[in-house]
């Protein structure tokens, strides 16, 4: 990892500045990942993420979701994450992340021209939604996002409604035990991407809760499953660009 070269530079969107972890490899990747935190956006765990893929030859960029501010505590209590989800406008999140992918691909971060968003939760949930309507990603990793809630305002849009409109490879990974998403929801999204004709694979981990790939969640974290997930998507986006 010694040669693995980081940064962190803010990118300006609509007058805000977004700011950006960069993780670059050795050599040009053919293939650069923009990791999509949970509802606490690039933390510590995130940035090693995006440190190991560039010690596997892959690039890594990590967006803040939230502009840099307001993203709830580590430790913030159920209540106060529920009221950041509800206040949370995906429109303007999905205005920047667009933006973020068109300067990612034109290599605006030292990046490659294939371009794969890997979000956990609710940037699982806009991992899926660049893959619905941008045209700069190359395929998508979803490590349990929502597919569906309550609709209000800033949440005009549910993620499942706009499966119709992917067009690259998706890999999905979900708990077998999530209370913010049903079993049901995991099939629903299955049987859409099976009659899209995509290239795709959803995985449900046997025993696992939500946020199972995170070790800084200790009551959710699964090391089997993270594991196996790890390998998985490596094997997925070994694939990018080649099929």
């Amino acid at each position: 990892m010694s040669m693995v070269a980081t940064s962190r530079v803010d990118f300006v969107h609509e007058g805000a500045r977004i700011p950006v972890f960069v993780a670059r490899p050795p050599s040009a990747p053919r293939v650069t990942v923009m990791m999509l935190g949970a509802i606490w956006s690039v933390t510590p765990h995130i940035e090693d993420l995006c440190v190991r893929l560039a010690s596997e030859g892959i690039g890594a960029i990590a967006p803040c979701l939230f502009r840099g501010r307001g993203m709830p505590a580590p430790d913030a209590p159920p209540e106060v994450l529920r009221q950041a989800f509800l206040d949370f406008d995906d429109r303007r999140c999905l205005r920047d992340l667009r933006a973020v992918a068109r300067a990612a691909k034109a290599g605006r971060f030292g990046t490659s021209d294939a371009l794969v968003p890997w979000g956990f939760c609710l940037g699982g949930r806009f991992a899926h939604l660049l893959a619905a309507v941008s045209a700069d990603v190359a395929g998508a990793v979803v490590f349990y996002g929502r597919m569906r809630f309550d609709r209000q305002p800033v949440k005009p849009f549910l993620p499942i409604e706009l499966t119709g409109l992917i067009e690259v490879p998706y890999l999905g990974h979900f708990a077998e035990h999530d209370a913010l998403i049903p079993l049901a929801d995991v099939d629903e999204l299955r049987a859409a991407l099976a009659e899209r004709g995509l290239r795709h694979a959803v995985h449900v981990y046997a025993g696992a809760k939500h946020s199972f790939f995170d070790p800084t969640r200790p009551a959710d974290h699964d090391p089997k499953a993270s594991e196996l997930a790890w390998s998985r998507t490596l094997d997925f986006l070994d694939t990018i660009g080649t099929t």
